[in-house]
């Protein structure tokens, strides 16, 4: 039996991460998640394995999944920016504003480590707060909404 981190090993998750790239940048989804996983399956202490199918998972629209395999990276690497990033965008997906927001304002990290997401995590952040912002207007003016019928119905009662 080969070891853990024998080179043989991780260099082979790392041809299957390498494959799962070419199959993503040809759309297959799927396929790509699939070498994402038996990566995963060969070496399942690199956090860019998980954040990779993560991205699969957004694409197919599978965010329950996604969300696992975030957090599943963040436990390698708290500090990855992918992980971060794709968890805030799924929790916006699933309407978890907060959540959303919470993730996405990691970018910091991005800034920190150098790394150039372009304006692609404060535009996320600016979209979940701007749902956020909606979602409680709403709520209020239905609450509002409600409030106005009952004292309508107690009025017309009254006389």
């Amino acid at each position: 039996e080969k070891m853990a981190g024998s080179p043989e090993k991780s260099s082979t998750a790392q041809e299957l991460k390498e494959q799962g790239n070419r199959l993503f940048l040809c759309r297959k989804y799927q396929e790509a998640a699939t070498c994402y996983s038996k990566a995963i399956n060969r070496n399942p202490s690199v956090a860019v394995y998980y954040t990779n199918r993560a991205l699969c998972h957004v694409k197919l629209q599978q965010h329950d999944k996604a969300l696992a395999d975030c957090k599943h990276a963040l436990e390698l690497d708290s500090q990855s920016v992918k992980a971060h990033f794709f968890l805030g965008q799924c929790h916006l997906e699933l309407e978890n504003y907060d959540e959303a927001i919470g993730n996405l304002q990691k970018y910091n990290l991005a800034k920190e480590q150098r790394l150039n997401f372009g304006d692609d995590i404060p535009s996320a952040l600016r979209i979940a707060k701007k749902k956020r912002w909606n979602s409680i207007e709403e709520k209020r003016i239905n609450q509002e909404n409600e409030l106005h019928a009952y004292l309508t119905k107690l009025i017309l009662a009254e006389k």
